[in-house]
């Protein structure tokens, strides 16, 4: 090979790395995903202080409980159903007995059966999350 084709092969090469790179450098920045740049707003409602009998214990549990929505007509059926929802999450929390409310993976059970029970009353998948703001057991 003459130094001239070897000169005109590293220019080709050179131009194609840099073509490739400057094509994946231009989608990895500048075409990011419209849903994922799109925040979504969320509203927060405090169901308040609730305590409970531990069940087969002497021990008492409270618990301050906030609930998250995505839409804030939810946080007006919320309140109105406001009696309803408190009073199915302590007859929920009274089932309960103490190896259900230890640990990290207890709560989080908690939780998804709280959420799960304030859908059934409102009938809403904008409800996203039960927040625990308080969580004690004595």
């Amino acid at each position: 090979m003459t130094v001239k084709k070897i000169f005109l092969f590293s220019i080709i090469g050179f131009l194609v790395t840099a073509i490739v790179f400057g094509g994946v450098f231009y989608f990895a920045v500048y075409k990011t995903p419209e849903k994922a740049a799109k925040e979504i707003k969320t509203y927060s409602f405090p169901i308040g202080e609730l305590y409970s009998n531990v069940r087969d214990s002497r021990r008492i549990l409270k618990a301050n409980i906030v609930v998250e929505v995505t839409d804030e007509k939810i946080v007006e059926k919320l309140t109105e159903n406001k009696s309803k929802i408190t009073n199915n999450i302590i007859e929920l929390l009274r089932s309960k007995d103490e190896n259900n409310l230890s640990g990290d993976k207890g709560q989080q059970v908690l939780r998804a059966e709280i959420l799960k029970s304030i859908q059934q009353v409102i009938h809403s998948d904008q409800i996203t999350n039960v927040y625990f703001v308080e969580f004690i057991v004595q």
